[in-house]
C-alpha cells in the first residue's frame, strides 16, 4: 500500500467582521421585537391612537337602523250632522191660525169608524187667504207612553172637501193627553216653516178630531 501523508487541518476561526454583523443583526431583531410589543400594547391601551392604521369606528359613526313608523289606521272621517234650518231661515213663515185648535166629532168625516179614530186635521192658508197644497204637517210626541211621529200633506185629505186639507191619524181611539203632542209645518225640503205648536187631546168620542189651521204671515 501506498503511504499517505495526513496533515492536520485546523478549523478556521470566524472572521471578526462576520461576528460583528451577526451581533448587530441580533441586537436589531431584539430591539424590533421590543418595539413591536410596545406598539401592540399602545394600540391595546389606546385603539384610537393616530398610530393605529385601522382604528375602530367611533360609536357616533356606526350607522343605525332608523325605526320605520308602523302604519296607522286612517282615521274615519267624522260625519257632521246636517243642520236643519229654523222656521225663520226657511223663507215663508206660518203661525197657528187664530181660533185653533178646535176639537170636534170625527164621525162627521169618518162615520164608518165611529169612536175608533183620533187624529188631527186642518189647512194652511197663504197670504192671499187661499189654502196651500203640498206642505208637510209633522206631528210628534207621546200618547199613553207611546211615541208618535207622523207626517201628513196638505191637499191629500179629500174627504174634507176641496180646501187642501191634511189629516193625520194618531190613535185608533180617543186618548187624553196634556200637551204631549206638537205639530209643525214643513216645506218640501223638510225645513220647518212654523214654530212647533203644543196641543192636548181628550178621551171623548165627540172630541176625537183636533182641527188646527195655519196662516202665512210672510
Amino acid at each position: 500500500m501506498d503511504e499517505f501523508d495526513f496533515k492536520e487541518v485546523k478549523p478556521r476561526k470566524p472572521s471578526k467582521v462576520g461576528a460583528a454583523i451577526w451581533n448587530c443583526g441580533s441586537l436589531f431583531f431584539f430591539l424590533g421585537a421590543i418595539a413591536a410589543v410596545a406598539f401592540i400594547i399602545l394600540l391595546f391601551l389606546n385603539p384610537f391612537s393616530e398610530f393605529n392604521p385601522l382604528p375602530p369606528i367611533p360609536p357616533t359613526d356606526i350607522p343605525t337602523n332608523t325605526p320605520v313608523a308602523s302604519p296607522t289606521e286612517t282615521p274615519t272621517a267624522t260625519v257632521e250632522p246636517t243642520l236643519t234650518p229654523t222656521a225663520e231661515e226657511a223663507g215663508s213663515f206660518f203661525q197657528i191660525q187664530e181660533g185653533s185648535p178646535v176639537a170636534m166629532d170625527s164621525t162627521i168625516f169618518h162615520p164608518e169608524l165611529a169612536c175608533n179614530f183620533m187624529g188631527v186635521a186642518g189647512q194652511a192658508f197663504g197670504l192671499d187667504g187661499i189654502p196651500i197644497s203640498g206642505l208637510q204637517v209633522h206631528v210628534t210626541g207621546t200618547l199613553s207612553d207611546q211615541s208618535i211621529d207622523k207626517i201628513g200633506l196638505t191637499g191629500a185629505a179629500t174627504q174634507y172637501g176641496s180646501g187642501a186639507y191634511y189629516e193625520i191619524q194618531v190613535a185608533s181611539q180617543p186618548i187624553a193627553s196634556n200637551n204631549t203632542l206638537q205639530i209643525t209645518l214643513l216645506n218640501d225640503n223638510d225645513a220647518p216653516i212654523s214654530e212647533s205648536f203644543v196641543f192636548s187631546t181628550t178621551d171623548d168620542c165627540q172630541e176625537s178630531l183636533v182641527m188646527i189651521n195655519f196662516s202665512e204671515v210672510r
